[in-house]
């Protein structure tokens, strides 16, 4: 999510735009491969609508709304939304996110710098898994249980939304590795996924953030998956994004590595003329063809699985998004765009 930046002058200079080859035939993958990201609240009748379609449900987990005091943790909401998605089948990819009040005044500061403060940082992690890991304390009496392995630690850490004072990929490394400890001190086989990064303005070059991240010793054995947000407005430029997150993996000698696409989409219409506004038919297209090259792509490019930002419009204008509030495959009356219909198409090619 966010404002995007303008690379194309790179891009060119690069000279991999125009070698760029089209999106061909989606190849089968596994089912559970494509997945959602929400930006609101959802009901009984979206689980209704994911059942035997949607594989992944990625969600945040704000630390802010978990524990708005320390110690005193607040899971109903949490727990209507993963119960819910476990019910219909729905695997639950969290990103845990934003420091309360009561470490910082900023939620996009990270709990790092005070023994108290990271302190907090893990025991969060741990109440997570203890709730919803596979021995999770939501799970016990109900009919269909689906426990968390996958946790995603913070989100776009090289944007300065958020990540204050400035994006740290020294830090970021930090905040990863007490993560990673504290959710295999509960879960030995659970899987960490680095926060996706993403080509933002206001922040650090994705591709720079993640070559400076893997200076920090030992950050390679702190997470399992790498995470990216290839936002374009074309197949061309998310291509070029793929392979320039894949040149500066093999260089750090990390090039076997899963890639997970863990948010990826365009808007179907805009209050302003923008690039990322396809138009209804425009943005099924646009899913349509990235989905079937990621998919006839994904074993050379390792990817993991994609999740389509998002689910349904937003109510409101986001200020900090040119294209989130027309993003959904779904209108804010709930009615299914033609990008639903490409959704249902490319999850009806998975193999099952």
């Amino acid at each position: 999510m966010g404002t995007l930046r303008r690379t194309l002058a790179a891009l060119l200079a690069a000279g991999l735009l125009a070698l760029a080859p089209a999106a061909g035939a989606a190849a089968p993958v596994p089912h559970g491969f494509y997945g959602v990201v929400p930006q609101g609240p959802l009901g009984a009748g979206d689980f209704d609508r994911m059942r035997g379609v949607v594989g992944t449900l990625r969600i945040p987990v704000y630390w802010f709304q978990v524990e708005p005091s320390r110690g005193e943790y607040r899971f109903a909401e949490l727990d209507e939304t993963i119960a819910g998605a476990a019910a219909a089948g729905v695997r639950v990819l969290p990103f845990v996110y934003g420091t309360p009040s009561w470490l910082s005044a900023d939620p996009a500061r990270p709990p790092l710098g005070s023994a108290s403060g990271e302190r907090a940082w893990a025991e969060l992690l741990r109440r997570l898994v203890r709730r919803y890991g596979p021995r999770g304390e939501i799970w016990a009496g109900r009919g269909r249980a689906l426990p968390i392995r996958r946790w995603q630690i913070w989100n776009e850490p090289n944007f300065l939304l958020f990540w204050r004072p400035r994006p740290s990929p020294a830090g970021y490394a930090r905040l990863l590795r007490i993560a990673a400890r504290a959710i295999r001190a509960e879960d030995r086989g659970a899987t960490i996924v680095a926060a996706g990064v993403a080509p933002v303005e206001g922040g650090m070059d994705p591709w720079e953030f993640l070559a400076r991240m893997y200076l920090v010793p030992g950050v390679e054995r702190d997470f399992d998956v790498l995470a990216l947000h290839p936002y374009s407005s074309s197949l061309r430029v998310l291509e070029y994004e793929v392979r320039r997150t894949r040149q500066v993996m093999a260089r750090a000698g990390d090039g076997s590595r899963p890639l997970q696409i863990t948010e990826l989409g365009v808007a179907s219409g805009g209050r302003f003329p923008n690039p990322f506004d396809r138009g209804i038919r425009g943005q099924a297209r646009y899913l349509e063809g990235t989905f079937a090259r990621l998919a006839s792509q994904r074993r050379r490019w390792r990817i993991a699985g994609v999740e389509w930002f998002t689910w349904q419009d937003g109510p409101a204008p986001e200020p900090h998004c040119v294209f989130c509030e027309y993003a959904g495959l779904f209108d804010t009356a709930g009615n299914p765009k033609p990008s639903w219909w490409a959704f249902k198409r490319a999850v009806s090619a998975a193999v099952r």
